[in-house]
């Protein structure tokens, strides 16, 4: 709680905040059962995308792969805008918005969580995202006034986050893996946690033309670079690779993109990142359907201490819902 103190203390006078283009001025409004209902869609179909990944990685590269997955959805959410009249602004102002919120919602995490797969799995990538929570609540207490920061929600989310510290000590000291790769999902969890503020700028936008915007533009970046790292005709592929790509696109980054701008406009970004503790579930629960992978004990204890992180995180919140 000190800590916590002189740290808002220090940001209110110190930190400077983001510049007027990119500041929050729309609201937020209370979670209905429908929109706890969208969440958990969203992390179900988002838990789902590391098993993917780990699949389509035994014969694409980590950037084809986010390059493909990115691509394929951009055409599927340009399909829809089509057929439902929506036009996608192209000032320059909105243009920027996308851009910066392609490359760090899209193309900075896409590629980093995919390199980082080559060293983790998808059960303890999907752990360290859970991270994301942490990462959120800094970014929104430096960037927005709209979205309250309670001393409960610190607490709850030091305690979560030890339980991805726990994991960290559990993967690099017993199991020997990277930390390069580790490092470098966490960064890419950071990075979602400050897209969701920029989806948030972007709140008076309809929320296909949030997401066709920023994946047009993260496939201009993205393609030329695949082309030169991994050009498609050197590629070859088996039918699962080639199927997990397509889910890929299909699920976890079209309709999952929707989702989640769906929910930060209307719920705000701290609401959103309760799915960095639903999606490990749900990443646990389809490596245990589909590759018979069982959790060991101390993945067990860091998602205890995750939900333990969440119910502390969250009583204010109910409370003051309730009332």
């Amino acid at each position: 709680l000190f800590i916590s103190n002189v740290y808002s203390e220090f940001t209110a006078t110190h930190v400077p905040k983001l510049p007027g283009f990119l500041q929050l001025v729309t609201s937020i409004r209370t979670p209905t059962a429908v929109d706890f209902g969208r969440l958990l869609l969203t992390s179900a179909i988002w838990g789902s995308a590391f098993l993917c990944i780990e699949l389509a990685l035994q014969n694409f590269a980590p950037i084809a792969i986010a390059c493909w997955r990115v691509v394929i959805a951009c055409l599927i959410i340009l399909l829809f805008c089509w057929l439902k009249g929506l036009r996608i602004p192209v000032d320059a102002k909105t243009l920027l918005l996308f851009t910066v919120l392609g490359f760090i919602n899209t193309v900075i995490p896409f590629s980093f969580i995919s390199w980082g797969q080559q060293s983790v799995d998808s059960a303890t990538t999907a752990l360290l995202l859970s991270s994301s929570p942490f990462a959120t609540l800094v970014f929104v207490h430096l960037f927005s006034s709209d979205e309250q920061v309670t001393k409960n929600r610190v607490i709850g989310l030091i305690i979560g986050f030890s339980g991805v510290a726990l994991l960290f000590v559990q993967e690099i000291v017993l199991e020997g893996n990277s930390i390069f790769g580790m490092l470098s999902i966490v960064l890419a969890a950071c990075c979602y946690s400050m897209s969701a503020l920029l989806i948030r700028k972007l709140g008076q936008l309809p929320s296909l033309v949030v997401v066709a915007g920023s994946l047009t533009t993260s496939s201009l970046i993205l393609m030329p670079i695949t082309i030169w790292l991994a050009p498609p005709w050197e590629q070859s592929f088996s039918t699962i690779s080639l199927a997990a790509i397509l889910f890929l696109a299909v699920g976890p980054t079209a309709a999952a993109y929707v989702l989640r701008t769906q929910i930060v406009q209307l719920n705000g970004a701290i609401f959103m990142s309760n799915a960095g503790y639903l999606i490990p579930l749900f990443a646990v629960l389809w490596a245990w359907l589909f590759l018979n992978r069982v959790p060991e004990l101390i993945a067990w204890c860091a998602m205890l201490l995750v939900f333990v992180g969440i119910y502390v995180g969250q009583r204010s919140y109910v409370a003051t819902t309730a009332k």
